[in-house]
C-alpha cells in the first residue's frame, strides 16, 4: 500500500488552537475544576454552542472516575436535555437520566451501556449582555437528586462570573466555538512531589484517559471498516495521552502497513508502510515481544520521528515513544505508537489503560478487517456477474448505475443487461432476485445467463420471461425473481415491453412529457407454472429517455419526473450526469437496505439513421499501438463528418484517455465517438472499476506519473468525466461543435462511412 493522501501531515487530526483560545481554555479548566470539588459532582462540563450545527458542544469537562458517560454533544432545541434547555430560557434547568429515556426511548440502550446508574444534571446559561455562549453542566451519579438552594446559587454565581471573562475574551476576538473533542481533565491538577516530579494518583488522575477509552470503545462497537476505526482511534487517542505524534500500523502477511497517523513525519511514515516483520525496530519488537516497549526521547531507535512542527528547541529528544501491540485472542493484528511529550501522563501510572487500549484496538481491527475482507470479496463477486461492459449499439445510448446496500457485506441480486442482436434490435433487462445471500447470488448469475440466451435467440420479452421462469421453478431454490424485459425496434420507432412483478420503465420524451409504458405487470418469476405474460408496445420518438431500475429505487417516480425533467434541453452527452443525479437523489432519501439497479437509455432513433453519427473502434488488451491506430480513425471521422478543426484536439484527448485505459485498465478497450449537433462525444471503456482521476502535483514519496494526462483532457475538453460502465468505467469527454458546423449534421447521415 503506498503512502496516500488521507495521512498526508497537512491533513494531521490533532485540533490545533486558534489565537487567545489556549487562554479560554485556561479559564473553563479552572472553572469545572473548582466546581467539580465544590458541588461533589462526578463531572463538570462547559458547553458552547456550535453555530454550525445548532449543537452544544463539549468544550471542557472536569471528571471523577464516575464521570465518564458524559454527553459530548446535544441539540440546542431539544428540551428533554437541561444543558439545551437552560440554554434557551435563560435560568437553572435541572434534568434526570429517566427524563431523556422517556423523551428519546432509543437513548435508554446507550444510555446503559455508557453508564449502569442513573444521573441528575443541573445546566446554568452563560450568557452576558447580548452573547449568549453555552452553558455550565454539572452531573451527580443520583437517581432523583434535588438541587439545593445553595447549589442553585453557586452555580448561577459561577456561571456569572464565568460569562463576564468570556465577554472580555470574545471582545478581544477569542472564538467561543467548540474544538471538535472536549479537553478532558481530572478532578485536580497535578501535585508536585519533593523532587518536583508530578504525582498522579491512580484513579482520580487516570479518569481523563478511562473516559476517552470509555467514548472510544462505544464508537468502535458499531464500526465495521478499517478506515473508520482507524480515525476514530486517532481522534480520541492523541488528546487522550496528550500526544505530539501516533501511528497505527496493521499487519498484512509478513509485513507492516501503515493504517493512520498524525503528527509524524514522512521519512517515519514511508519507512512504517511495508516494514518486513523481520526487520528490527520498535515496532517489530514489540510484535515479536508482545509487549509494551518505551523508548525515551534519548533514543536513537525513535529519532527523527516527529513533524517539524512538533518539535521544540530540543528536537524530539523531549518526547518518549510508547509502542504498543494490538492483541485479539492469541495474536498479534497490528501495532500503535504514541509520542509522548512532557505533559502527558506518567506511563507507570497508566499501564492498565494501555493495557485495556492494545487489546480494545486489536479486538476492533480485527473485527474490522474481517468484515473488510468479506465486504471486498462480496463486491468483487458483485462485479464480476455484472457486465463486462455495456454495449452500444446503434440507435439506443445507455448507461448503467449499481449502488449496493450499505447494511452489509451481504451479496445483492440485482441485475442488468443490454443485448444487441444481430437485425439491429437491442434489448435492454433488469432484474432482482430475492435475498441477500450467495444463493440469491449465485441464482441471479444463472437467471443472467438464461436471459441473454433466450434473447440473443431472437425470442419476443414475453417469451423470454416464460422460459426464465420454467428455469426458475426447475431450479427449485424457493426463491422468487422480479425482472423487466424491454426490445427496442429502432426500425419501427417503437419498444416493447414485459415485466415480472418490476415496476415498468419510466419515460420521458424529448419535449418533457411523461409517458407511460401501461404494460401489465405479470407475476414474479418462480411463482407460478404457467404465468400470463403480456407484452405492450410504446412508440418512441428520438432523444425519448427510458429508466429501467429495481426496487431499491422502487416508488421513486417523483424522483424520476424531477430528474428527467430537468434533463430537457440538456446537451446530448450529459446522460451519465443525469444518471448520477437519479441515483443520488433516489438513494439518498431511502435507508438503502437493498441494492438498487438502473439502466437509464436514451433512444436516437431509427439504427441506419443513428450509425451515421457514430463509430466504435476496440484496442486488444495491452497493444499500446492501438493508440496510433485510434487517433488514424478518429481523425478519418471528423474529416467525414466535415469536423477537421476538431481533429487535433480530439486526437491528443483521446490518445491520453486511451493510453490511460491501456495501461491501468488490463483489459480491451472499446472507443465510442458520437457526432451530435452541438458537440462531439468520446467514450472510452475498459473493465477497471477505479474512476481516472488527474494528478495535480506528484507525490514526493512515490513520484507518480499516471494522471497527469488528465489534466489536458479537463484543461482542453468542455466536459469530461468518469462513470460505471458494467463491472468496468466509461472515461469520457466532449469537444464543442463550431456553429458554423452544426448545419452540416443533418446531412451527415446521407454520407458514405469511413472505416
Amino acid at each position: 500500500m503506498n503512502f496516500t493522501d488521507p495521512f498526508e501531515p497537512e491533513r494531521v487530526l490533532l485540533h490545533q488552537p486558534g489565537p487567545g483560545v489556549a487562554e479560554r481554555d485556561e479559564a473553563l479548566v479552572e472553572c469545572v475544576r473548582q466546581c467539580l470539588h465544590d458541588l461533589s459532582a462526578s463531572s463538570v462540563a462547559i458547553y458552547l454552542y456550535a453555530e454550525a450545527t445548532s449543537t452544544l458542544n463539549a468544550a471542557v469537562m472536569a471528571v471523577s472516575p464516575l464521570g465518564v458517560a458524559s454527553l459530548e454533544s446535544l441539540a440546542v432545541a431539544d428540551d428533554a436535555y437541561a444543558s439545551a434547555a437552560a440554554y434557551r430560557s435563560g435560568e437553572v434547568t435541572t434534568r434526570h437520566s429517566i427524563d431523556i429515556q422517556g423523551k428519546h426511548p432509543e437513548f435508554a440502550i446507550s444510555l446503559a451501556v455508557s453508564v449502569s446508574f442513573p444521573s441528575t444534571v443541573s445546566a446554568a446559561p452563560l450568557a452576558s449582555g447580548m452573547r449568549r455562549f453555552g452553558t455550565l453542566t454539572a452531573f451527580w451519579p443520583e437517581p432523583f437528586r434535588a438541587l439545593p438552594e445553595e447549589d442553585r446559587a453557586y452555580l448561577l454565581r459561577t456561571a456569572d462570573l464565568l460569562s463576564r471573562r468570556l465577554d472580555a475574551l470574545a471582545a478581544n476576538g477569542v472564538s467561543m466555538a467548540p474544538a471538535p473533542l472536549p479537553l478532558v481533565v481530572s478532578a485536580e491538577p497535578p501535585e508536585s512531589g519533593t523532587d518536583g516530579s508530578a504525582q498522579y494518583p491512580i484513579a482520580p488522575r487516570t479518569a481523563p484517559l478511562v473516559y476517552h477509552l470509555h467514548k472510544l470503545t462505544l464508537l468502535l462497537t458499531s464500526t465495521r471498516h478499517t478506515r473508520e476505526a482507524t480515525t476514530l482511534a486517532l481522534e480520541r487517542i492523541a488528546p487522550a495521552f496528550r500526544a505530539r505524534a501516533i501511528s497505527i500500523s496493521l499487519i498484512e502477511g509478513d509485513r507492516l502497513h501503515l493504517a493512520g497517523a498524525s503528527g509524524c513525519s514522512r521519512e517515519y511514515l514511508r519507512t512504517l508502510d511495508g516494514l518486513p516483520l523481520s526487520r528490527d525496530t520498535p515496532e517489530t519488537d514489540a510484535i515479536s515481544q508482545r509487549r509494551r516497549l518505551v523508548y525515551p526521547g534519548t533514543s536513537e531507535a525513535t529519532r527523527g520521528r516527529l513533524l517539524e512542527t512538533q518539535s521544540t528547541e530540543h528536537g524530539d529528544r523531549d518526547c518518549t515513544w510508547v509502542v504498543l501491540p494490538l492483541t485479539a485472542s492469541d495474536r498479534v493484528v497490528g501495532v500503535c505508537s504514541l509520542g509522548l511529550s512532557a505533559d502527558s501522563p506518567d506511563v507507570k501510572t497508566t499501564h492498565a489503560v494501555l493495557t485495556a487500549l492494545s487489546t480494545l484496538l486489536g479486538q476492533s481491527f480485527e473485527r474490522t478487517q474481517l468484515y473488510d475482507a468479506q465486504y471486498a470479496l462480496a463486491e468483487k463477486l458483485q462485479q464480476a456477474l455484472l457486465p463486462r461492459m455495456l454495449p452500444q449499439p446503434p440507435g439506443v445510448v445507455a448507461t448503467s448505475r449499481y449502488v449496493p446496500a450499505v447494511a452489509g457485506a451481504d451479496l445483492g441480486g440485482d441485475w442488468y443487461d443490454l443485448i444487441g442482436l444481430a437485425d439491429g434490435s437491442v434489448v435492454a433487462v433488469i432484474g432482482d432476485v430475492q435475498g441477500h445471500n450467495t444463493t440469491a447470488a449465485v441464482v441471479m448469475g444463472q437467471l443472467h445467463s438464461a436471459v441473454r440466451a433466450y434473447a440473443t435467440e431472437g425470442h419476443d420479452p414475453v417469451t423470454v420471461l416464460k422460459r426464465t421462469n420454467r428455469l426458475l421453478l426447475e431450479l427449485e431454490t424457493d426463491l422468487f425473481a422480479t425482472c423487466c424485459c424491454v426490445l427496442f425496434d429502432p426500425a419501427a420507432d417503437k419498444m416493447r415491453v414485459a415485466t415480472a412483478g418490476s415496476l415498468p420503465p419510466f419515460i420521458r420524451t424529448a419535449d418533457g412529457h411523461a409517458l407511460s409504458a401501461e404494460a401489465e405487470i405479470g407475476v414474479p418469476l418462480g411463482v407460478q407454472e404457467n404465468p400470463d405474460y403480456r407484452v405492450t408496445d410504446v412508440p418512441l420518438t428520438p432523444g425519448t429517455l427510458i429508466a429501467l431500475y429495481t426496487d431499491g429505487l422502487a416508488g421513486s417516480d417523483d424522483e424520476f419526473a424531477h430528474a428527467l425533467g430537468s434533463a430537457v434541453g440538456m446537451s446530448e452527452g450529459e446522460l451519465e450526469t443525469l444518471a448520477d443525479r437519479i441515483v443520488a437523489t433516489a438513494v439518498g432519501l431511502r435507508s438503502r437496505g437493498d441494492d438498487a439497479a438502473m439502466l437509464l437509455l436514451r433512444y436516437e432513433g431509427a439504427r441506419e439513421r443513428a450509425q451515421a453519427n457514430v463509430r466504435e473502434y476496440v484496442i486488444q488488451r495491452r497493444d499500446l499501438q492501438g493508440v496510433h491506430r485510434t487517433r488514424e480513425q478518429l481523425r478519418k471521422w471528423l474529416v467525414a463528418w466535415e469536423l477537421p478543426e476538431l481533429a487535433d484536439t480530439a486526437e491528443l484527448l483521446a490518445s491520453e484517455v486511451v493510453t490511460n485505459a491501456l495501461v491501468h485498465g488490463d483489459s480491451d478497450v472499446n472507443v465510442y465517438v458520437r457526432r451530435y449537433e452541438t458537440c462531439l462525444r468520446v467514450e472510452v471503456r475498459d473493465s477497471d472499476p477505479r474512476p481516472a482521476e488527474p494528478v495535480t502535483l506528484p507525490r514526493a514519496e512515490d513520484q507518480a506519473e499516471g494522471g497527469r494526462g488528465l489534466l489536458i483532457v479537463s484543461a482542453l475538453a468542455s466536459g469530461w468525466g468518469n462513470s460505471p460502465s458494467g463491472r468496468g468505467k466509461t472515461v469520457w469527454f466532449e469537444l464543442m461543435v463550431p456553429a458554423d458546423d452544426r448545419r452540416t449534421l443533418a446531412h451527415a447521415g446521407t454520407r458514405r462511412a469511413v472505416d
